[in-house]
């Protein structure tokens, strides 16, 4: 009997010290419930698969499409100005942004990304074109495909659980869309270019806030640059912040559906 009961008491104790691993896993990987390694981990396969989805695409569509030109100067001095292409990975960062919903900004003003000339940011190739619905739902689906994974990786105990782990995932969002709000703009210096975005005596431009004189001489020569970009606060509001927050906890919610559900009917019972 004394041997059973000796038997029976290492069996407990063997299994409350499995009950207690993973607690003692995730204090020493940081003192937090949370799996911010596994989800930053998660967050950012999802996030550089998106990227690359975006920049392979604009990538083409920067190859297919013609630069800003036009004659500068009057008379004898008059000469053809071609305006230089935007960087295709500049273009595919704003492409990347904008699907969350990113504003942009030219020297401060409000500026609209498919007015701006002179790049190839599939998102804004052609108006619900098929390559602008697979790129929303690349960005979209890749957050929630993160969230789930997070979820089922760390094998969330309940919906809670998997929604906390879900959001971990906007941890690279957040660095990546400070990252290129700061990085990917660009500085539009040719006549073609700034008149686009400015207006000419003829025409208005892309940014009702630009003046013209601000920036073009009489004969169309550049007398101020244009810069133009991501708002940062935009970015990092929306692309880095409530959008994988949201979307990656319902990701995470999504591997442990029945027990939100169960909660749900719970909580519809009670009313």
């Amino acid at each position: 009997m004394a041997d059973e009961r000796q038997l029976e008491y290492e069996d407990e104790q063997t299994a409350d010290r499995s009950a207690q691993q993973p607690a003692v896993e995730r204090a020493n990987a940081g003192g937090s419930d949370l799996p911010i390694k596994q989800g930053a981990v998660f967050g950012a396969i999802a996030l550089i698969a998106t990227y690359l989805s975006h920049l392979f695409l604009t990538a083409i569509a920067t190859a297919r499409s013609t630069p800003a030109a036009g004659m500068v100067g009057e008379g004898e001095d008059a000469s053809l100005v071609v305006a230089e292409m935007v960087a295709s990975w500049k273009a595919a960062g704003w492409s990347y942004l904008s699907t969350f919903g990113t504003g942009f900004e030219a020297e401060g003003e409000v500026a609209s990304l498919g007015g701006v000339p002179n790049h190839g940011a599939a998102s804004v190739s052609g108006a619900f074109s098929m390559s602008t619905l697979f790129l929303f739902l690349v960005t979209i689906g890749g957050i929630a495909a993160a969230g789930y994974a997070v979820a089922r990786h760390t094998e969330a105990d309940d919906a809670v659980e998997a929604a906390k782990a879900g959001v971990t995932v906007a941890v690279p969002y957040f660095a990546f869309a400070l990252l290129a709000a700061l990085v990917m703009t660009h500085t539009f210096s040719e006549g073609p270019a700034i008149e686009a975005l400015v207006g000419g005596e003829f025409s208005s431009g892309a940014v009702p806030g630009l003046e013209a004189a601000d920036y073009l001489g009489s004969e169309g020569h550049v007398t101020s640059e244009v810069e133009f970009g991501p708002s940062v606060t935009d970015a990092i509001l929306y692309a880095g912040l409530i959008v994988p927050v949201v979307l990656g906890a319902l990701g995470g919610v999504a591997a442990q559906r029945e027990d939100a559900l169960e909660k749900l009917m719970a909580k519809v019972d009670q009313l």
